[in-house]
């Protein structure tokens, strides 16, 4: 393929990714929408992918339907999430519609491709580092990119896990990791006592409760916990978004709970770009305080933060 030839068809994939990603809006059809993003760095999923471009036909048409496989499950996931969502403006119900109507499509699209492509196909991977991953089946460009920012590693993990199954990896030295569990790093707070103020609660990274008195300690201390647990994996999360090559915008960040009533959605820019998470305080109309906000940022940015929360009391009840 000649190098005009190949960047008019990255340049319409992009099109395409630009276009669905407008369509974003609340709620979990936001997470079909296939996003752009730069790479963090070399990971082993992208050193495999280089390795099986320059690799047979046959490893190629196994690493491209498995891809598409993987692809279709998680799309068909978030449309069928998308179904329970309900909105209150009728402008908010009108793009909801027209999300799925084109999410449907899309999906279809792959579908349609993935019942076409044969050990017989041109076969192509695209893996620059400074650009989205691709696959480009009969000249066809398919976006390797997960629906949600938070689930883009762990299709990475299947796909590399299903082909390492098929084909011997450790010749491309990109083995499939065995699936990591995060934990949000839990930081013990104390108590002090502060001279005619009440008593404060305060954790070692920087978060403080100040309350009138220690009346219902046992409660105050749960809820000032919850509280930081929320705010370090949101951190966590954002720090992983921004890697990621995602733009976090500080005053489009919002919180609303998504239809199960528990799974919480982190809005993180005006182009609708999303996390899901599961969050134990915020959310149920509960928003991220400006000092609170503020904080995220500090820490998200790899900067020393503290917060002082007065009148704490108002965030038990």
């Amino acid at each position: 393929m000649s190098r005009t030839a190949r960047e008019r068809i990255l340049a319409f994939a992009a099109a395409v990714a630009v276009l669905l990603g407008s369509m974003l809006g609340p709620g979990p059809a936001s997470a079909a929408a296939p996003a752009v993003a730069k790479p963090a760095g070399e990971t082993l999923f992208r050193t495999l992918a280089a390795a099986v471009a320059q690799a047979g036909r046959l490893e190629r048409y196994d690493f491209a339907t498995i891809a598409l496989n993987e692809l279709v499950t998680a799309y068909e996931g978030s449309y069928r999430e998308s179904a329970d969502e309900q909105h209150a403006k009728p402008k908010a119900r009108l793009k909801l519609a027209r999300w799925r109507r084109e999410s449907k499509t899309f999906i279809d699209q792959l579908n349609a491709l993935r019942a076409t492509v044969s050990d017989q196909s041109l076969i192509e991977i695209e893996s620059d580092q400074s650009g989205p991953l691709l696959l480009f089946i009969d000249n066809v460009p398919v976006l390797i990119s997960g629906p949600e920012i938070a689930r883009a590693g762990p299709m990475e993990q299947r796909i590399m896990q299903r082909y390492c199954q098929l084909h011997d990896c450790e010749r491309y030295h990109a083995t499939p990791p065995s699936p990591v569990l995060t934990e949000v790093p839990r930081v013990r707070g104390g108590w002090h006592l502060q001279h005619r103020q009440g008593a404060s609660y305060e954790t070692g990274d920087g978060l403080m409760f100040v309350f009138r008195t220690l009346e219902d300690r046992v409660e105050k201390q749960a809820r000032c916990e919850a509280i930081a647990a929320d705010l370090r994996l949101l951190v966590g999360h954002l720090q992983s978004a921004r890697q990621a090559g995602h733009a976090i915008d500080w005053q489009q960040l919002t919180i609303a709970t998504l239809h199960d009533g528990i799974t919480k959605q982190i809005v993180i820019n005006d182009a609708g770009v999303y996390l899901n998470m599961e969050l134990g305080f915020f959310g149920n109309d509960r928003e991220l305080l400006p000092p609170f906000r503020d904080w995220v940022r500090k820490r998200v940015a790899g900067e020393p933060a503290s917060v002082v929360i007065t009148e704490a009391e108002r965030l038990i009840r």
